[in-house]
């Protein structure tokens, strides 16, 4: 587990209970504010295809929160559930190609390539993992998981150094999924 996720995680989720639970009290679905988040990431892709920089990066950014807080509000509200879990998942997906292509779409040919490559090892990641738990192994191992991505992403944005955020994407990406595939070898080789 990623030190971001391991160690910020508590202190995020314990600094939104406000939140947390005005939306609770107000009786809003975890599965609505995951799916308003993916509209937010539309929404910031298209701006980030347009190279309209500011508003790219408030609508990522919202999805992103949107993204962090649906799985808090599904523990608070006590409607934890496999479907809840299915569709962030299936959304977090879609949450992390579309800026990708958006990048991809707007760029010239080098950055364009970066884009994707960053794209399929982000996917690589995400997909090792789940595999790794469709045949009953715990995988919770790497570097660069999908809070760092998202981070590098919304900070590159914001100084206007989308090359370099794709990079350290793509080198980020690509560490992890060595080291998903290495920490599963051992786990299953002994």
């Amino acid at each position: 587990m990623s030190y971001l996720v391991r160690e910020l995680k508590p202190h995020f989720e314990r600094n939104i209970q406000p939140l947390l639970t005005l939306l609770s009290k107000a009786h809003v679905d975890p599965n609505v504010i995951t799916l308003l988040g993916l509209v937010f990431v539309i929404v910031g892709s298209f701006f980030l295809y347009m190279h309209t920089y500011f508003w790219s990066f408030v609508f990522l950014a919202l999805g992103g929160f949107a993204d962090a807080i649906d799985g808090a509000l599904a523990r608070k509200n006590g409607s934890k559930n496999e479907f809840g879990a299915f569709l962030d998942s299936l959304t977090d997906r879609f949450s992390d190609a579309f800026p990708l292509i958006a990048i991809s779409l707007s760029s010239e040919k080098l950055f364009s390539f970066i884009s994707l490559l960053a794209l399929v090892f982000s996917f690589g990641v995400s997909y090792a993992r789940a595999r790794a738990e469709g045949l009953g192994y715990e995988l919770k191992v790497g570097l660069f998981e999908r809070p760092e991505r998202w981070i590098t992403l919304l900070l590159g944005i914001l100084i206007g150094a989308i090359e370099l955020a794709l990079m350290v994407i793509l080198l980020g990406s690509f560490i992890t999924l060595i080291q998903r595939v290495y920490a599963f070898k051992n786990r299953t080789s002994r």
